[in-house]
């Protein structure tokens, strides 16, 4: 392991100290290559998710709705969707924008996009507005998206899109698949 050139001990010092420096710089980036990487991507890739590290568990005290997304394809076989990779967005972000649009949140806003307004204008005020009045169109889009992506004459081809809904009770760590409704878009 020993340099005979090196005789000095301050040269052995600055020898030693300059490995033990690659070895520490290729160690930082071992680590820090992959989460840079998982923030500049956004996605969460096991096991360096970019948004999720510091969430806390779930509240066993509340239950909560959440949904799923599935399709039925044009052979009559029902598939689950990951809507994150339908829109490249963040998991968190995207289920929150179907919550908003299932509870009719972008008609609440100050200033309403003029669609919406004209919608809710038809409808008279926000209570007689159908619920989910804009999910039609979010499951359209999410069906085209993932129609897009797959030759005209696959059999894996959707022709109807659906959004399930279901309830985790809380209390807890079970009966989470309490089924509450359902939303179908035909494509």
């Amino acid at each position: 392991m020993s340099d005979p050139a090196i005789t000095e001990p301050a040269e052995r010092q600055e020898l030693f100290g300059r490995r033990l420096r690659v070895r520490y710089i290729l160690l930082t980036v071992g680590i820090f290559l992959p989460l840079i990487w998982a923030f500049v991507a956004v996605r969460n890739v096991y096991p360096l998710t970019a948004w999720t590290v510091m969430m806390g568990g779930g509240d066993l005290q509340r239950s909560h709705r959440y949904f799923l997304l599935r399709g039925e394809t044009v052979t009559g076989e029902v598939v689950n969707i990951p809507a994150i990779k339908l829109t490249d967005a963040l998991s968190g972000r995207t289920w929150g924008m179907v919550v908003a649009t299932v509870d009719n949140r972008a008609f609440q806003l100050r200033s309403l996009h003029p669609e919406n307004a004209a919608l809710l204008a038809t409808a008279g005020d926000i209570v007689r507005l159908p619920r989910a009045a804009r999910l039609p169109e979010l499951l359209r889009a999410w069906g085209e998206i993932y129609n897009s992506r797959l030759p005209p004459s696959s059999p894996q081809r959707l022709k109807a899109i659906r959004l399930d809904t279901y309830r985790w009770l809380g209390q807890r760590y079970s009966d989470y698949d309490s089924f509450i409704e359902t939303w179908r878009q035909e494509l």
